[in-house]
């Protein structure tokens, strides 16, 4: 039979490891008690809590302006007090900083005060003794839009010999013009925008570098971009601009006449006139100039040449990606050699039909065609000798106005002054 033995609780306490855990279970407990029951009113501070701004329905907003800058690079701290289980677990989200904006009328900087609350369905058993810093520096001002034509600029660049480097430009004409949105006061410092691009070599050919944007003041310094939204034509955000460096040759090569509506007399003969600029300066890729030998003026209509009009304004017609370097836009061609030519006005009662077997004819004589010729083939002229070639493609039966080209069948040496038309009946 197994012998009972007596629990004795001095030996249990003489024993030094149940001692040692016994004395430490006390300990934590009454530390647990003191935290509790004696630190109450303990402190914690809760830095990088963004400051709100609000604008919206007030003066700010109501006169166009806005805050410059980014206004969520305003943050504070706050000090709190309160149980220290309770302040010890509170967050940024637990906070509510604002700035008052009442005491802002126009445009310019202001010092707000700062002001500490609870956010809703925060805790309530504390408090906010302190905020740090208790204002922040804001600058408000008219917010303007404004384009400005991108100039371009390279550095450091020449043409091999026998070239010429002409004026940089950029690349994509989509980014030539750019909108710039920004404050007012910072709006009216940009006096031009430039792309610069470091070309620092000899060129053989035109090349296209990258170009960093910089806005310039009046004085040349250079302004902070961060301080604007650039913008594209097309809305979109200023990408990588292009400076493109054109690299030319310039030649220089006679000008020429054109004649349009001759007469057959004409066609194998040259049509004598001068002109009041015989050559032209031109410059362009040098693989485009070495091909050009000649630039031609706007046509001259030989049915607008009479006796009291042979002097003609002619415009100069370049080919795509060619300069004219001497800036002449027009050029004064004074047909000659037509002075014993005359002119005679004659009825026109016949009409021909081209590439059309028709059955026309003339509803009404054309009246008051005016020819010019030489005055010895004038003299023998009929109005027999004349007829009306007109075209009747794609019309119908019935009564027609179409455009009558005058012919002569006695002589290739006259032609018609002026336009036009003939009343037609189609059966």
């Amino acid at each position: 039979m197994a012998v009972k033995k007596n629990f004795n609780l001095r030996k249990l306490l003489e024993n030094k490891k149940i001692a040692i855990v016994i004395s430490l279970i006390v300990s934590i407990v009454l530390w647990l008690n003191i935290t509790v029951t004696e630190s109450a009113d303990s402190e914690n501070t809760i830095s990088g809590i963004s400051v709100a701004i609000p604008i919206e329905n007030t003066v700010v907003d109501q006169m166009g302006m806005d805050i410059i800058g980014d206004p969520t690079a305003y943050t504070a701290s706050v000090v709190v007090k309160g149980e220290a289980f309770v302040v010890s677990n509170l967050s940024v989200e637990d906070i509510l900083i604002s700035a008052s904006i009442s005491n802002v009328t126009t445009s310019g900087n202001y010092t707000l005060d700062l002001r500490a609350t609870k956010k809703p369905g925060a805790r309530d058993n504390f408090e906010i003794i302190s905020i740090s810093p208790k204002t922040i520096n804001v600058k408000f001002d008219y917010i303007d839009t404004k384009q400005f034509t991108l100039l371009a600029q390279a550095i450091g660049h020449k043409a091999e010999s026998g070239l010429i480097a002409e004026m940089p430009f950029v690349s994509d004409s989509n980014n030539a013009t750019l909108t710039i949105k920004g404050a007012r006061t910072d709006i009216e410092k940009i006096s031009k925008v430039i792309a610069v691009a470091e070309v620092n070599k000899t060129l053989s050919a035109s090349e296209t570098f990258k170009g960093e944007l910089k806005i310039l003041d009046t004085t040349g310094k250079e302004l902070d971009q961060s301080l604007f939204t650039i913008t594209t034509a097309d809305g979109l955000s200023a990408p990588d601009i292009q400076v493109t460096v054109p690299i030319y040759k310039e030649k220089i090569v006679p000008i020429v006449a054109q004649f349009i509506n001759a007469p057959e007399s004409f066609k194998n003969k040259k049509i004598t006139h001068s002109l009041s600029a015989s050559t032209l300066l031109i410059s362009g890729p040098p693989e485009s100039i070495d091909n050009i030998k000649e630039i031609n003026l706007s046509e001259i209509d030989f049915r607008q040449i009479s006796g009291n009009n042979q002097k003609f304004e002619t415009t100069i017609i370049l080919p795509d990606g060619v300069k004219n370097k001497d800036n002449i836009e027009t050029v004064s061609v004074k047909v000659t050699g037509l002075e014993k030519y005359t002119v005679k006005t004659y009825t026109v009662n016949q009409i021909a039909v081209v590439n059309n077997s028709a059955n026309a004819k003339l509803s009404r004589a054309i009246r008051n065609v005016k020819i010019i010729g030489p005055e010895s083939v004038l003299k023998k002229l009929k109005a027999s000798d004349l007829y009306a070639e007109v075209e009747l493609e794609g019309i119908q039966s019935g009564e027609h106005t179409v455009s009558a080209n005058i012919i002569c069948k006695s002589s290739n040496a006259v032609w018609q002054i002026g336009e036009y038309t003939a009343s037609v009946n189609i059966g």
